[in-house]
């Protein structure tokens, strides 16, 4: 890899010349020429999609700062997931997108996370939308997907700008660019200012060498530009733009929205990222903005919980507060959980978290062996953890423990103290807990030192990095070892779901809801997964149907299609009706079922927020 430390040309880069129109003209404000140059392509060519002049707003108070001609479109791409762990609305590609629409450019977000993927359906975007610049960001367990979608975009349109973020490719660069010449830029790290930069060198045929934070190929080399100072004000960010996501279908999964109240990490565990991703120094928003952020989630979306998934949200026990005391101060009624380390809660702390509605507290535990703590430099002990979970048990908060399996030093001795540690907790504490196998992934110490800790890596097949199956093993513990104590695991999972079967059955209200919430979600996933509003969801004319008969045809096809009782069918179709997530509409000449339009779930949840005595208990 050579680093390129002043501007250089990029031989490969071609003129970014889209539907004919050179981008030095057309984006040109106010260009007489331009849009009557513009205007004639667009009536040759028969195109569906005007150009629009579209006025751009600044800043909020700042009111409209310009007007020009919009050349410039942008795409991005969530990656769909391989696991069957219930999905969240994009953080990154929303605050991706809430930074480029800020800055004038156009933006559209295509989200598989909640819908079958089919390379057909990213064709047919790409033909309607006509991006110049396609955007996919992704870890390391769905970045083989996340090339094969950018290849499917370069090979229908080449002269498309392909770029690709996230933590693996971050620490990946060669591998990426040389081995997926489709791409063509990397961004490092935090990205949101290197994107809108890129994509305005892009969209005015600029040389890319002079954005700094990325990477790209340049005659068989890897270039790298130099590197970009982190954000220091996260408050200059402006809110994700979660209104380009299908929230109604998060909102039928019951989906949580992530929020961040500060980015970065001062600690140096081994088998994380987070440092090098976003920094050793810790940036904080301001508990006003966040919360600000919150309220606007329950208004716009109904949503009554929230994920805060910062690294470690109690690090800094201030900042905690100023945002508990906020959500206090607003009188805000939703439930959120947070990641957290068990050396960074005390007493009191916990108590405000849990008056502001703080539900679940996640506690990375790793192992229960003192020496592999050591070893991953995870600054914890055993005897630190049962008190960092014995102080949130005692304020309320519900407490997940993650252990993870086959690290260094691991052997069936270690991990049987592990599996009876999280036990010790479960009993003492109701401290829920899992368990993942090691997944040693780019940028971390743990992959590039694998050997100085003892670590053979069996496969570089990203997709099997799924944390679910062995991919290492230590000369102390073999896959099967791993397998063997991981089945010991699972065996006590199956024998939990046993018992809450059972107790649902007996009458436990509490565990049957669980059973309901589970099977729900299932249904829900079985829609996504099969595009199955999309095949059935056409009715007939509203002459002949009415609203009620619509339901009951459209719960009817379902249960079909799903081989499931009919009963049950029409009983999730109504429930989904219910809550705002599935409308009929107008389609043509008769009437079609479609999951609730963004902008459209947002108005049903402001009026419903404007009427004071439905704020609490709603339902995401």
């Amino acid at each position: 890899m050579k680093e390129i430390p002043s501007p250089q040309r990029y031989p490969n880069s071609p003129p970014r010349r889209f539907l004919g129109i050179h981008p030095r003209l057309s984006s040109q404000p106010g260009n007489p020429a331009a849009l009557s140059l513009s205007f004639l392509i667009w009536l040759i060519s028969g195109m569906t999609r005007a150009i629009l002049m579209t006025p751009i707003l600044g800043r909020q108070g700042r009111g409209v700062a310009s007007c020009w001609l919009i050349s410039m479109r942008v795409l991005l791409l969530s990656t769909p997931h391989p696991l069957e762990e219930s999905p969240l609305p994009p953080l990154s590609l929303s605050y991706l997108a809430g930074v480029l629409a800020e800055e004038g450019i156009e933006v559209k977000i295509l989200d598989f996370l909640v819908t079958h993927y089919d390379p057909r359906k990213l064709r047919r975007e790409l033909e309607d939308y006509r991006p110049q610049l396609v955007g996919a960001t992704c870890v390391t367990l769905n970045y083989p997907i996340a090339r094969r979608m950018l290849k499917v975009c370069k090979a229908l349109y080449p002269h498309i700008f392909t770029v690709i973020g996230g933590p693996h490719v971050t620490f990946a660069l060669e591998e990426t660019l040389l081995q997926s010449p489709w791409i063509d830029a990397i961004v490092i790290g935090e990205g949101e200012r290197t994107l809108v930069e890129l994509a305005r060198a892009v969209e005015e045929d600029k040389d890319i060498h002079e954005v700094p934070g990325i990477a790209f190929a340049d005659g068989g080399m890897v270039v790298k530009t130099p590197p970009r100072t982190p954000i220091e004000n996260l408050d200059q960010l402006p809110l994700p733009a979660r209104e380009l996501l299908p929230m109604a279908r998060y909102r039928a999964l019951g989906a949580p929205c992530t929020v961040i109240t500060s980015r970065g990490c001062p600690f140096s565990c081994i088998f994380c990222s987070g440092r090098r991703m976003f920094g050793p120094k810790v940036r904080f928003r301001s508990s006003g903005l966040v919360v600000d952020e919150i309220e606007k989630l329950q208004r716009d979306f109904g949503l009554a919980k929230v994920n805060i998934v910062d690294d470690t949200f109690t690090l800094n026990h201030n900042h905690t507060r100023a945002v508990c005391e906020e959500m206090l101060r607003r009188n805000l009624k939703l439930k959120w959980s947070v990641f957290a380390r068990v050396d960074r809660i005390s007493e009191d702390l916990a108590q405000l978290m849990n008056r502001a509605g703080c539900e679940w507290v996640l506690f990375g535990v790793e192992s229960a062996d003192e020496g592999i703590l050591k070893t991953i430099r995870k600054g914890i002990t055993p005897e630190g953890v049962r008190r960092g979970v014995k102080i949130a048990y005692e304020a309320g908060i519900n407490v997940f423990n993650s252990f993870i399996l086959g690290l260094p030093g691991e052997s069936p001795e270690t991990a049987q103290k592990s599996l009876a540690f999280g036990d010790e907790l479960y009993h003492q504490y109701g401290a829920k807990y899992g368990f993942h196998m090691l997944s040693p992934l780019p940028g971390t110490e743990i992959y590039e030192r694998a050997k100085d800790y003892g670590i053979r890596i069996l496969s570089r097949n990203w997709a099997r990095y799924n944390a679910n199956e062995p991919i290492t093993e230590t000369p102390t513990m073999s896959t099967e070892m791993v397998e063997e104590a991981m089945s010991f695991y699972n065996r006590g999972i199956e024998a939990a779901w046993d018992d809450i079967k059972q107790r649902a059955k007996d009458g436990d209200a509490g565990c049957a809801e669980i059973i309901e919430g589970k099977e729900r979600n299932e249904f829900v996933w079985a829609l996504f997964q099969g595009d199955i509003i999309e095949k059935v969801g056409g009715m007939a004319s509203a002459a002949i149907l009415n609203q009620g008969n619509a339901e009951s045809e459209l719960g009817r096809r379902v249960s079909q299609k799903l081989g499931i009782d009919i009963a049950l069918g029409k009983r999730r179709i109504g429930e989904l009706i219910a809550r705002g997530t599935l409308q009929l509409n107008s389609k043509g000449n008769g009437l079609r079922w479609q999951w609730t339009d963004t902008q459209k779930l947002k108005l049903a949840s402001e009026a419903t927020w404007r009427d004071p005595s439905l704020r609490s208990g709603r339902q995401a």
